[in-house]
Protein backbone atom coordinates (compact mmCIF):
# COMPACT_ATOMS: atom_id res chain seq x y z
CA UNK A 1 0.00 0.00 0.00
CA UNK A 2 1.81 3.20 -0.81
CA UNK A 3 0.38 5.72 0.97
CA UNK A 4 0.85 3.61 3.92
CA UNK A 5 4.34 2.41 3.42
CA UNK A 6 5.50 5.91 2.41
CA UNK A 7 4.04 7.65 5.55
CA UNK A 8 6.10 4.97 7.80
CA UNK A 9 8.88 5.31 6.02
CA UNK A 10 9.18 9.02 6.36
CA UNK A 11 8.13 8.39 10.48
CA UNK A 12 11.29 6.12 10.21
CA UNK A 13 13.72 8.33 8.53
CA UNK A 14 12.94 10.78 11.35
CA UNK A 15 13.78 8.61 13.94
CA UNK A 16 15.98 10.49 16.83
CA UNK A 17 18.02 6.58 17.22
CA UNK A 18 18.61 7.09 13.06
CA UNK A 19 19.14 2.95 13.24
CA UNK A 20 17.23 2.59 10.12
CA UNK A 21 17.97 2.52 6.58
CA UNK A 22 14.23 2.06 4.60
CA UNK A 23 14.03 1.31 1.35
CA UNK A 24 10.62 1.85 -0.14
CA UNK A 25 9.82 -0.60 -3.45
CA UNK A 26 6.43 -0.56 -4.66
CA UNK A 27 7.51 -2.89 -7.57
CA UNK A 28 9.41 -6.28 -7.11
CA UNK A 29 12.65 -6.68 -9.78
CA UNK A 30 14.67 -8.92 -10.10
CA UNK A 31 17.78 -6.81 -9.94
CA UNK A 32 17.13 -5.55 -6.78
CA UNK A 33 19.59 -7.42 -4.38
CA UNK A 34 17.00 -8.96 -1.30
CA UNK A 35 19.70 -10.75 0.33
CA UNK A 36 21.16 -7.45 1.70
CA UNK A 37 18.40 -6.58 3.81
CA UNK A 38 18.22 -8.10 7.53
CA UNK A 39 14.34 -8.13 7.45
CA UNK A 40 11.27 -7.32 5.04
CA UNK A 41 8.41 -5.13 6.20
CA UNK A 42 5.13 -5.74 3.59
CA UNK A 43 2.13 -3.40 4.48
CA UNK A 44 -1.09 -5.22 2.72
CA UNK A 45 0.75 -6.71 0.22
CA UNK A 46 -0.72 -9.52 -2.06
CA UNK A 47 -0.09 -12.97 -1.26
CA UNK A 48 1.37 -14.09 -3.96
CA UNK A 49 4.03 -11.27 -3.31
CA UNK A 50 4.74 -12.67 0.02
CA UNK A 51 5.22 -16.22 -1.71
CA UNK A 52 8.15 -14.58 -3.40
CA UNK A 53 9.93 -13.05 -0.16
CA UNK A 54 9.78 -16.30 1.85
CA UNK A 55 12.30 -18.20 -0.45
CA UNK A 56 15.12 -15.58 0.92
CA UNK A 57 14.96 -17.01 4.35
CA UNK A 58 14.50 -14.02 6.29
CA UNK A 59 11.97 -12.16 8.65
CA UNK A 60 9.21 -10.86 7.39
CA UNK A 61 6.71 -8.40 8.65
CA UNK A 62 3.07 -8.60 7.22
CA UNK A 63 1.15 -5.83 8.41
CA UNK A 64 -2.80 -5.96 8.23
CA UNK A 65 -4.21 -2.43 7.82
CA UNK A 66 -8.21 -3.03 8.18
CA UNK A 67 -9.31 -3.86 4.23
CA UNK A 68 -7.24 -7.05 3.70
CA UNK A 69 -8.76 -8.63 7.16
CA UNK A 70 -12.59 -7.44 6.22
CA UNK A 71 -11.33 -9.99 3.00
CA UNK A 72 -10.10 -13.02 4.92
CA UNK A 73 -12.67 -13.06 7.11
CA UNK A 74 -15.25 -12.53 4.20
CA UNK A 75 -13.19 -15.14 2.09
CA UNK A 76 -14.87 -18.94 1.19
CA UNK A 77 -13.08 -21.40 3.53
CA UNK A 78 -10.87 -22.81 0.95
CA UNK A 79 -9.05 -19.54 -0.02
CA UNK A 80 -9.06 -18.24 3.84
CA UNK A 81 -7.12 -21.74 4.67
CA UNK A 82 -4.84 -21.50 2.02
CA UNK A 83 -3.93 -17.70 2.99
CA UNK A 84 -4.04 -19.00 6.67
CA UNK A 85 -1.34 -21.66 5.48
CA UNK A 86 0.63 -19.38 3.39
CA UNK A 87 1.06 -16.76 6.40
CA UNK A 88 1.70 -19.41 8.89
CA UNK A 89 5.28 -20.44 7.65
CA UNK A 90 8.34 -19.93 9.07
CA UNK A 91 9.89 -16.04 9.69
CA UNK A 92 6.63 -14.33 8.60
CA UNK A 93 5.45 -11.87 12.21
CA UNK A 94 2.29 -10.64 11.74
CA UNK A 95 1.53 -7.09 12.24
CA UNK A 96 -2.40 -5.21 12.67
CA UNK A 97 -2.71 -1.25 13.01
CA UNK A 98 -5.15 -1.88 15.38
CA UNK A 99 -6.78 -3.81 18.54
CA UNK A 100 -10.11 -4.68 16.19
CA UNK A 101 -7.71 -6.24 13.72
CA UNK A 102 -5.77 -8.19 16.32
CA UNK A 103 -8.92 -9.32 17.76
CA UNK A 104 -10.65 -10.30 14.14
CA UNK A 105 -7.43 -11.91 13.14
CA UNK A 106 -7.56 -14.09 16.46
CA UNK A 107 -10.92 -15.96 15.98
CA UNK A 108 -9.41 -17.31 12.81
CA UNK A 109 -6.02 -18.21 14.35
CA UNK A 110 -3.66 -15.54 13.22
CA UNK A 111 -1.69 -14.17 16.09
CA UNK A 112 -0.06 -10.56 15.43
CA UNK A 113 1.18 -7.93 17.33
CA UNK A 114 -0.37 -3.94 17.29
CA UNK A 115 2.03 -1.41 15.51
CA UNK A 116 -0.19 1.46 14.34
CA UNK A 117 1.33 2.83 10.78
CA UNK A 118 0.18 6.94 11.27
CA UNK A 119 3.10 10.37 11.20
CA UNK A 120 0.76 12.72 12.92
CA UNK A 121 1.60 16.39 13.50
CA UNK A 122 -0.08 17.66 17.05
CA UNK A 123 -1.37 21.10 17.80
CA UNK A 124 -0.08 22.93 20.78
CA UNK A 125 -3.17 24.18 21.90
CA UNK A 126 -6.96 22.64 21.02
CA UNK A 127 -8.50 25.76 18.39
CA UNK A 128 -12.11 26.88 19.92
CA UNK A 129 -15.04 25.22 18.16
CA UNK A 130 -16.67 27.46 15.23
CA UNK A 131 -19.83 29.60 16.55
CA UNK A 132 -22.05 27.10 14.47
CA UNK A 133 -22.23 23.67 15.55
CA UNK A 134 -21.01 21.82 12.91
CA UNK A 135 -20.17 18.29 11.81
CA UNK A 136 -17.36 16.63 9.76
CA UNK A 137 -17.29 13.14 7.76
CA UNK A 138 -15.44 11.35 5.02
CA UNK A 139 -17.53 9.59 2.34
CA UNK A 140 -15.40 8.57 -0.99
CA UNK A 141 -18.01 8.54 -3.98
CA UNK A 142 -17.12 5.29 -5.20
CA UNK A 143 -17.41 3.83 -1.41
CA UNK A 144 -21.07 5.06 -0.71
CA UNK A 145 -22.49 2.53 0.93
CA UNK A 146 -19.46 1.39 2.59
CA UNK A 147 -19.29 4.81 4.34
CA UNK A 148 -22.90 4.78 4.70
CA UNK A 149 -23.35 7.86 3.38
CA UNK A 150 -27.16 7.75 3.34
CA UNK A 151 -27.58 7.43 7.21
CA UNK A 152 -25.29 10.60 7.33
CA UNK A 153 -27.52 12.43 4.98
CA UNK A 154 -30.52 11.26 7.37
CA UNK A 155 -28.79 12.32 10.09
CA UNK A 156 -28.41 16.13 8.11
CA UNK A 157 -32.34 16.14 7.22
CA UNK A 158 -33.79 15.15 11.09
CA UNK A 159 -30.88 18.16 12.43
CA UNK A 160 -31.46 21.26 10.19
CA UNK A 161 -29.73 23.34 12.50
CA UNK A 162 -26.58 21.51 12.03
CA UNK A 163 -24.05 21.63 9.30
CA UNK A 164 -22.61 18.78 7.73
CA UNK A 165 -19.25 19.10 5.98
CA UNK A 166 -18.60 15.54 3.90
CA UNK A 167 -15.10 15.34 2.48
CA UNK A 168 -14.45 13.24 -0.60
CA UNK A 169 -17.40 12.64 -2.30
CA UNK A 170 -17.73 15.58 -4.84
CA UNK A 171 -21.14 17.41 -5.74
CA UNK A 172 -24.36 15.75 -5.09
CA UNK A 173 -27.28 17.01 -6.50
CA UNK A 174 -30.61 17.48 -4.37
CA UNK A 175 -28.39 17.52 -0.44
CA UNK A 176 -30.57 19.54 2.01
CA UNK A 177 -29.21 23.09 2.44
CA UNK A 178 -27.30 22.24 5.70
CA UNK A 179 -25.15 19.53 3.74
CA UNK A 180 -21.67 20.94 2.21
CA UNK A 181 -19.73 18.45 0.32
CA UNK A 182 -15.85 18.63 -1.23
CA UNK A 183 -13.34 16.65 -3.30
CA UNK A 184 -10.39 14.78 -1.78
CA UNK A 185 -8.86 17.29 0.88
CA UNK A 186 -4.80 17.39 1.29
CA UNK A 187 -4.82 19.73 4.11
CA UNK A 188 -7.91 18.75 6.62
CA UNK A 189 -6.50 20.94 9.54
CA UNK A 190 -8.74 23.80 8.40
CA UNK A 191 -11.76 21.27 7.98
CA UNK A 192 -11.02 19.73 12.15
CA UNK A 193 -10.79 23.95 13.07
CA UNK A 194 -14.31 24.51 12.27
CA UNK A 195 -15.89 21.26 13.56
CA UNK A 196 -17.30 20.25 16.51
CA UNK A 197 -17.77 16.21 15.95
CA UNK A 198 -16.24 14.00 13.34
CA UNK A 199 -18.41 11.28 12.65
CA UNK A 200 -16.99 7.84 10.95
CA UNK A 201 -19.59 5.08 9.80
CA UNK A 202 -17.94 2.19 8.18
CA UNK A 203 -19.01 -1.57 7.37
CA UNK A 204 -15.14 -2.19 8.87
CA UNK A 205 -12.24 -0.41 9.36
CA UNK A 206 -8.65 -0.07 10.81
CA UNK A 207 -6.93 2.52 12.12
CA UNK A 208 -7.89 5.75 10.35
CA UNK A 209 -5.81 8.82 10.62
CA UNK A 210 -9.03 11.23 10.64
CA UNK A 211 -10.04 9.84 14.12
CA UNK A 212 -6.25 10.22 15.44
CA UNK A 213 -6.34 13.71 14.23
CA UNK A 214 -9.53 14.62 15.02
CA UNK A 215 -8.72 13.63 18.45
CA UNK A 216 -5.22 15.29 18.23
CA UNK A 217 -7.58 19.31 17.66
CA UNK A 218 -9.58 18.16 20.40
CA UNK A 219 -12.59 17.15 18.50
CA UNK A 220 -15.55 14.68 20.02
CA UNK A 221 -15.43 11.68 18.05
CA UNK A 222 -18.35 9.15 16.82
CA UNK A 223 -16.73 6.12 15.44
CA UNK A 224 -18.67 2.74 14.55
CA UNK A 225 -14.96 0.96 16.40
CA UNK A 226 -14.77 1.16 20.24
CA UNK A 227 -11.35 3.68 21.05
CA UNK A 228 -10.57 5.30 23.81
CA UNK A 229 -12.49 8.61 24.83
CA UNK A 230 -15.06 8.50 21.63
CA UNK A 231 -18.42 7.51 21.40
CA UNK A 232 -18.74 4.59 19.96
CA UNK A 233 -22.02 4.33 17.67
CA UNK A 234 -23.17 1.61 14.93
CA UNK A 235 -26.82 2.91 13.35
CA UNK A 236 -28.78 6.34 13.09
CA UNK A 237 -30.14 6.46 16.45
CA UNK A 238 -26.82 6.34 18.61
CA UNK A 239 -25.72 8.97 15.87
CA UNK A 240 -28.65 11.51 16.54
CA UNK A 241 -28.38 10.70 20.67
CA UNK A 242 -24.98 11.30 20.48
CA UNK A 243 -25.06 14.46 18.35
CA UNK A 244 -27.73 15.70 20.39
CA UNK A 245 -26.36 15.39 23.78
CA UNK A 246 -22.70 17.22 22.70
CA UNK A 247 -24.66 20.13 21.40
CA UNK A 248 -26.82 20.97 24.40
CA UNK A 249 -22.96 20.53 26.06
CA UNK A 250 -19.89 21.01 23.88
CA UNK A 251 -16.53 20.85 25.23
CA UNK A 252 -12.94 20.16 24.04
CA UNK A 253 -11.97 16.42 23.65
CA UNK A 254 -8.69 17.29 26.22
CA UNK A 255 -8.52 13.46 27.49
CA UNK A 256 -9.23 12.43 23.44
CA UNK A 257 -6.20 15.07 22.64
CA UNK A 258 -3.73 13.56 25.64
CA UNK A 259 -4.15 10.11 24.76
CA UNK A 260 -3.72 10.10 21.33
CA UNK A 261 -0.26 12.37 22.06
CA UNK A 262 0.90 9.89 24.69
CA UNK A 263 0.09 7.06 22.55
CA UNK A 264 0.28 7.63 19.24
CA UNK A 265 3.42 9.99 18.80
CA UNK A 266 5.84 8.87 16.09
CA UNK A 267 9.13 8.60 18.46
CA UNK A 268 6.95 6.10 20.85
CA UNK A 269 5.72 4.25 17.83
CA UNK A 270 8.92 3.68 16.23
CA UNK A 271 10.63 2.69 19.46
CA UNK A 272 7.75 0.14 19.65
CA UNK A 273 9.43 -0.88 16.03
CA UNK A 274 12.64 -1.04 16.84
CA UNK A 275 11.50 -3.14 19.64
CA UNK A 276 9.87 -5.39 17.04
CA UNK A 277 12.63 -5.61 14.76
CA UNK A 278 14.88 -6.64 17.25
CA UNK A 279 12.53 -9.41 18.60
CA UNK A 280 11.93 -10.88 15.03
CA UNK A 281 15.52 -11.07 13.93
CA UNK A 282 16.29 -12.51 16.93
CA UNK A 283 13.67 -15.29 16.99
CA UNK A 284 14.57 -15.87 13.76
Amino acid sequence: MPYHTKVFEEQLREFSNGIFEPVYCENLSDNFEFTHFDLFHLISTPLPTLKKFVKYNKPVFYHWIGTDVYRILNDFYIKRWMKKRLIAQSGIFNLVVSESLKIELAQIGISSEILPLVNLDFVKECPPFPEKYSVLTYIPRDRWDFYHGDLIMGLARELPDVDFHILAVGDISQKPDNVFTYGFIDDVAPFYKNSCVLIRLTTHDGLPKMILEALSYGRQVLWSEKFPYSYFVKNQDDCMEALISLKSNISINQAGKEFVENHYHPQKICSDYLTLCRKLIESK
